[in-house]
Order: structure tokens, then sequence, then C-alpha cells
């Protein structure tokens, strides 16, 4: 009971930006919600075993408004794959079996990169799974049963990861401990500007469920008076008000390197830590809408992941034929998934391919191979990928600022040259242009 209520209080406090009520009449109603959506008994037990869980094979880091829950749904349906879905602490169904929060805070603020592992399958799970395909396929005397052989495979797809300035040293530190290779870490990226719209709405409609709670007062102290902003034109005016806040938080895990640099020698240090997030941070500093401005800038925030897990894994590339293994794009550690191949099949199912291929070349070899079995038979299929969309952020707003020329001309301004960098890392091409005709209309795709 003490977890819970002090899950309760940084819910409210950090997550929803809110004063706790006053009286226990008044905190019924939000009391009542966190007690239908948290899970203390199994955070306790999973914190009590982390030592004895595995760390995922694939991050989907984002970004938010993104697809990523679509993707992540995808990875889960993969039947040629015995695919365990991570932990979350929000028994919410857009939330649980898809994404950890873990390194965002939303555990009390801990985010110790060895705890990491809580979130995911005990490794005598992923024993009983290899053992249990190989008992079938050995017994089995059906040709057709002895290539049915499923390897373990799981994944986070927390989308607040990408955005995130501390999360991709936490993540890194975590497998560089744990002395295994880094993930795959997939990125999800759409229109910057369709992007930023999906995110004003699907917070404006998480802002009216914390009132439907009884949450009326904001959390001044944590925010300023300034939060929430009214207008996606006051978002992103906050945004980069708080560039000061995003660096320093950047700086809380990072050992003080000034660039990217990796976690050799001093491995002994970081580990002993207690990794604290600081309120000021969670998720991200200045509060969700503080993404405003900052998602969309897709490019920037791949551009630091490849920085510093290039920096911390570079030695232990795997390689084939002399050569390193390298994604479809040029980058080396994020594979980026354009939303529209969402829609694809064939796209689609190619992407997933690659990362699996990706995910195989990283196993030892006697697992390696199970994968490599896996994946042809995954791609030999005419098996169609199943149509899923998740998450899709019907709004509870009844009304809402109409996006003006001045604003949509801010935006286009504030991502081109971001968008002209993510066109030379993977080939997507926005057309953001300054003096193309604007419209007051949004665009209604708003999938996560």
């Amino acid at each position: 009971y003490l977890l819970l209520i002090a899950l309760y209080k940084h819910s409210i406090l950090n997550i929803f930006n809110r004063r706790l009520p006053t009286t226990f009449r008044k905190m019924i109603p939000s009391l009542g919600a966190h007690l239908s959506l948290l899970r203390p008994l199994e955070i306790i037990f999973r914190y009590l075993t982390y030592s004895w869980r595995v760390l995922p094979d694939i991050i989907v880091l984002g970004e938010v408004r993104c697809g990523t829950t679509s993707f992540c749904e995808q990875l889960a349906s993969l039947e040629e794959f015995d695919c365990y879905q991570p932990f979350c602490l929000w028994a919410h169904p857009e939330l649980d079996k898809k994404e950890t929060f873990y390194f965002v805070g939303h555990y009390l603020g801990q985010v110790t990169p060895r705890h990491y592992r809580m979130c995911f399958p005990l490794q005598i799970t992923k024993w009983w799974c290899n053992f249990k395909w190989n008992m079938i396929r050995r017994c089995s005397w059906r040709k057709e049963h002895k290539q049915r052989i499923k390897p373990f495979l799981t994944f986070d797809g927390c989308a607040q990861y990408l955005t995130s300035p501390s999360a991709p040293y936490l993540i890194a530190q975590a497998y560089y401990e744990a002395n295994v290779p880094p993930p795959i870490l997939v990125a999800c990226i759409r229109d910057p500007i369709d992007q930023t719209i999906s995110w004003w709405k699907y917070e404006n409609n998480a802002m009216a469920w914390g009132e439907s709670m009884g949450l009326d007062k904001w959390n001044t102290e944590l925010r300023s008076i300034k939060y929430p902003p009214k207008s996606i034109e006051e978002a992103l005016n906050l945004s980069q008000h708080l560039e000061d806040s995003y660096m320093e938080a950047e700086t809380l895990f990072s050992g003080g390197v000034e660039s990217y640099g990796t976690f050799a020698g001093r491995k002994e240090l970081q580990t002993v830590e207690t990794y604290h997030l600081p309120p000021w941070a969670m998720t991200w500093p200045g509060g969700q809408l503080s993404g405003i401005g900052r998602n969309g800038l897709f490019a920037s925030n791949i551009e630091r992941y490849e920085s510093i897990f290039r920096a911390t894994f570079i030695d232990n590339i795997m390689k084939e034929d002399g050569e390193e293994i390298v994604t479809e794009s040029k980058t080396k550690f994020v594979n980026i998934l354009q939303l529209e191949r969402l829609s694809s099949a064939d796209s689609l199912k190619k992407f997933l391919i690659s990362i699996l291929k990706e995910n195989a070349e990283r196993k030892e070899e006697g697992e390696r191979a199970s994968f490599q079995d896996a994946i042809d038979e995954f791609q030999c299929s005419a098996r169609g990928l199943s149509h899923v969309h998740r998450n899709v952020g019907s709004s509870k707003v009844k009304s809402r600022t109409i996006m003006v020329d001045k604003t949509m001309t801010r935006l286009k301004k504030h991502f081109i040259q971001d968008s002209i960098r993510l066109y030379d890392l993977c080939g997507a091409d926005y057309g953001i242009k300054i003096n193309e005709p604007l419209s007051l209309t949004e665009n209604t795709t708003t999938s996560d």
C-alpha cells in the first residue's frame, strides 16, 4: 500500500502535472482510477528478480504519434517468433504490453540501468521457450514441424525515449554493463508538422482525462504558471525557452563527459550509483507539451542516439565478410521507419525482415541459426500482415486553437533544416517549403 500511495502521488504531481487533491472526497475519483491502473505488487516482484531477467532485443524509441503502437502490435503478432511483450506499470489499453516508461521516470523517478531488466521476462522463461521448441522439433517426425522452432523475442516500445535527453545514455549503459550487444533501435517518423498537431491534440485529450478525475489545479511549483500552453505557438515558445533545461538533463547521466563517450574506465563507479531522474526532467524537461517543436526534430534526436551508441559499442559491431553491417538508412544503430510504410504490407514486411536479420547477427551461433530459420519462414510466408491501427487518439476536447498561417509558417521554418538532414539520413522527403500554400485544416492522421 505504501508503494501504491507513492506511485499515486508521483503520478499526480509529475506525470499529470497537477496538485494533489486537498480532501479525501476530492481524491476519490483520481485514487480510484489509479487503483485500477497501477500494479504495485508486480512491480515489487519484478524489482526483486531483476537480476534474473533479460534485456529486450528491440527498442522502439518513438516518436510519439508516429505509429509506434501499431508497429509494436505487428512485432507482437509475428507467428514465427515466440514474442514476449514488456511489462508496463499502467494497465491501460493504449499502453499495456507495449511500453515500459522506465527511463522517463514513471517508477518514482528511478532509472538505474541495471534495473531495466525488471520490465522483461525471466531468463528461465527464455530457456523454457528454447527448450520447448527444440523438443518439439526433435520429437516430431513431420517435416513441417521440424521447421517450426520459434525463437524467443522481446521488445520495448516507449515512444518518449527518442526525445528524452537522458534515455540514450541510460539505455547504452544498461547493455554495456550487461556485456551484451546493443539492442536493435527503431525510430518511427512522419511529417513533423502532422506530428506536432497530433501530439498537441493527444495531450489535450490527456489533460481532459485528468480534469475528469477531479484534478483541476496545476502543479505550478514544478512547471510554472505558464503551463500548460494555450496554443501550439505558446508550446513552441515554451520548448525553445527550455533549451538549457534539456542540455542540463542530458548531462545528468553522461558522467560529465563533454562529448559522447563510452563508459569504459568508469563502469564500477556507474554501477554503484543510484540513478534518479529529478521531477523537473520528467518525462521531458518542462512537461509533455514541451515536446512541441522537439519531437519533430527527428534527425537531431536520431543523430544523438547514433553518437552515443557509436562511442559505446563501435568496437563490438558484428561484421559479416569483413564489412560492417548497416541498415537501410545511413545510420548504424537506429533503423528508421516512416509512418507511410505501416500502410504498405510489403514495405513493412521488408523492414521487419531487415531488423530481424540485424538482430540475428547479434546472437550467439546456436540462437542465430534458429533466428535465421524463423526469418526465412517469415520471408517465404504468403500470409499477409494484419492491419493494426491502435491509439488513434479520438478527441475528448470539444474545441482547440485553430492553426493559423503565422504558426504554420513558424513551424515550417523551425523544422526545415532538420528535415533536410533527415532526408540525407534515410531519404524521407516531407516537402517542407516555406513559401508553399498554407492550409487552416489540420491533418486527420493521428496514429501512434
